[in-house]
């Protein structure tokens, strides 16, 4: 997910610590820092009205390692705190200059929401709306986000939006056991969890033994615990590893906690590729 922990003070900002880098598919690093700017700060692409990144997000303050971050026309405040050496003004420079080039409009330095942000609204209402009516679940989320890391079988979770609902896909290696009600149960827990229900479930793990490349796949469907509205779904994989290579090296490269990597990518059973060991 690109963040190594979040802290939470009384009265606080919430401060979101970055891991250093990805990895592109070349094998190269890319520094997280640069990969959360191009993700988040808004700009409009071209001739295209529409706002990449996210709506109103404006740039608050730097200081040395922190980039504190705030929405156009509001007081709240959260702090991307990236690695020591973190350069956030020369990549904010960079990522400007190289807008100039490609035609690209950045949004991120208007003190309150531009005409391009206002007009992308209006033009996806529907899109726009989801994404403030999902915004709660997404608070709660990254406030709990070492669940995924501590109460998770998976090593690797993936997640994107379609229609009005926000998808989760969450896979766990064949040779380690799939564990998907410890997640569930601390994600729902009455006292310290998200006000979230489980309204449709469809599960495969007793299912009869994997084959070959075959995959399984045990389906939860979510909502708010007092009544409709926009769902999550959270699709539990098991079966080879994905993305058909060397998983648990890179996420070595990356710096991944050794005792997380024993757990949910144990040695000696796989093959360099990913592939199940005959």
């Amino acid at each position: 997910m690109g963040i190594a922990g979040v802290r939470l003070s009384p009265g606080r900002p919430i401060v979101v610590y970055l891991d250093s880098h990805v990895e592109l598919s070349r094998g190269e690093g890319y520094p997280l820092a640069w990969h959360a700017l191009d993700r988040l700060l808004p700009y409009v692409g071209g001739a295209d009205i529409q706002v990449n990144g996210v709506l109103g997000l404006r740039i608050a303050a730097i200081r040395e390692n922190d980039l504190h971050l705030t929405l156009a026309e509001t007081a709240s405040r959260l702090i991307l705190r990236g690695v020591p050496g973190t350069r956030w003004e020369d990549y904010l420079d960079e990522r400007w200059k190289s807008m100039a080039t490609t035609h690209d409009l950045p949004q991120w330095k208007s003190s309150s929401f531009t005409d391009y942000e206002r007009q992308d609204e209006q033009s996806h209402p529907l899109v726009r709306g989801m994404e403030k009516d999902i915004a709660w679940v997404g608070a709660g989320l990254l406030r709990r986000i070492a669940l995924f890391h501590t109460s998770s079988s998976a090593y690797s979770t993936r997640s994107w939006m379609s229609g009005s609902e926000w998808i989760f896909e969450l896979d766990t290696r064949r040779d380690v056991r799939l564990d998907h009600d410890t997640l569930l149960a601390r994600l729902t827990d009455p006292v310290w969890g998200l006000p979230l229900r489980i309204i449709d479930h469809h599960c495969t793990c007793d299912g009869p033994p994997l084959e070959n490349d075959h995959i399984r796949q045990c389906t939860y469907d979510m909502a708010h615990s007092d009544g409709p509205g926009p769902g999550l779904q959270f699709r539990f994989r098991w079966g080879r590893a994905v993305y058909d290579k060397d998983a648990r090296g890179q996420l070595q490269r990356l710096g991944a906690d050794t005792g997380w990597l024993n757990r949910v990518l144990p040695t000696g059973t796989q093959g360099s590729r990913g592939e199940v060991a005959s």
